[in-house]
């Protein structure tokens, strides 16, 4: 009791001295800089996040992920109705490089290898040879000789599209019947219905189809557990698996780019949450908040590397056809979309 009581006293005193600096700051003109400072103190863990994983992607010989980019740029310049004769000569060395040291370093995943050789095969084929694309050709040539490549990895006409025939009102019921349940039953997820639901999750738009980020998932109970408690907000609940969505800065080499895997991994979780519901499993989105003792805890217990920081989390599971889920209206389109809004 007389802890409880002290506990209290104590961070009351604190609370009061945050009061009492705040508003000392503002009375000298300086109420931005302490609010910065006090960010700073919350987000230190992304921000450090992000100066490490642009540091190291500037520093590296060789990146999956700047590889992935070029090889992106190279097929947005396929893709013009007009094509240019030459293109890319800033880039192409760098992107050949990427190539090689990552073939010698055995660093290349089987998609992004086969996809990137079929990319630039139809790139040299399609542009004038000028000295830098010559240099740079004579190399790749060397990397495919003994070994192939899909051929049908390329731009394509939009015609040739996968047929859908899916309707809207179909698409409509899949978004409401996706609600958050918080109540499962005592069922196991497998890694194998993840990582189906993921096959769907991976055509998500990423800028320059980088996709610098991962999907940790759990379903180990004592770990499950552990993990879904660190962020808060899941008392009275419990979660058979979890899924830790992490992003990763080393996919970055500018700053400007703080928000690229934040953006690419959520639409990826959309698509990942809509696919679970297909499978017949529920989910229930968890927020991460930015509190440095919890970026602390789960960055002990993931051992994140210094590049990494997490997203958020998604509980998943079979649910409980008896547990209660909230109804949550959600705002209607008069008061979200704008059209043709004045701009200043």
């Amino acid at each position: 009791m007389n802890i409880k009581f002290f506990s209290r006293i104590f961070f009351r005193l604190l609370d009061l001295a945050d009061k009492a600096t705040r508003l000392f700051f503002r009375l000298i003109g300086l109420g931005y800089v302490y609010w910065l400072f006090q960010t700073y103190i919350k987000l230190r863990f992304k921000i450090k996040a992000l100066y490490n994983g642009t540091k190291k992607n500037r520093g590296e010989k060789y990146n999956l992920y700047n590889f992935r980019r070029n090889i992106h740029r190279l097929e947005k310049g396929l893709s013009y109705a007009t094509l240019k004769p030459v293109f890319a000569e800033d880039y192409i060395g760098e992107t050949i490089h990427y190539l090689v040291e990552g073939q010698k370093n055995n660093e290349f995943d089987y998609g992004s290898l086969g996809w990137g050789k079929a990319v630039l095969n139809e790139y040299f084929s399609k542009v004038n040879h000028t000295k830098t694309i010559s240099k740079a050709f004579a190399t790749f040539e060397g990397t495919v000789r003994n070994n192939g490549f899909p051929k049908n990895e390329i731009p394509y006409a939009e015609e040739e599209r996968p047929f859908s025939d899916i309707t809207y009102e179909q698409l409509m019921q899949l978004s409401l019947r996706r609600r958050s349940v918080r109540h499962y039953k005592d069922k196991q997820v497998t890694e194998e219905v993840v990582k189906k639901a993921y096959e769907v999750a991976k055509y998500a738009p990423s800028a320059c189809n980088r996709q610098s980020f991962h999907y940790y998932f759990y379903n180990q109970p004592e770990i499950v557990k552990k993990l879904s408690q660190i962020p808060g907000g899941v008392a009275g609940y419990d979660i058979p698996s979890v899924v830790v969505l992490v992003g990763n800065y080393n996919g970055y080499f500018d700053e400007r780019d703080i928000n690229a895997p934040i953006i690419d991994a959520s639409l990826s979780a959309m698509s990942f949450l809509y696919a679970l519901e297909t499978l017949g499993l529920a989910s229930v989105c968890i927020n991460w908040p930015n509190l440095p003792d919890r970026e602390k805890n789960i960055r002990k217990v993931l051992n994140l590397k210094k590049h990494e920081f997490v997203i958020m989390m998604i509980g998943l599971g079979y649910a409980d056809a008896k547990g209660k889920v909230p109804f949550s209206q959600k705002r209607i389109p008069e008061e979200v979309v704008k059209v043709n809004a004045i701009l200043k």
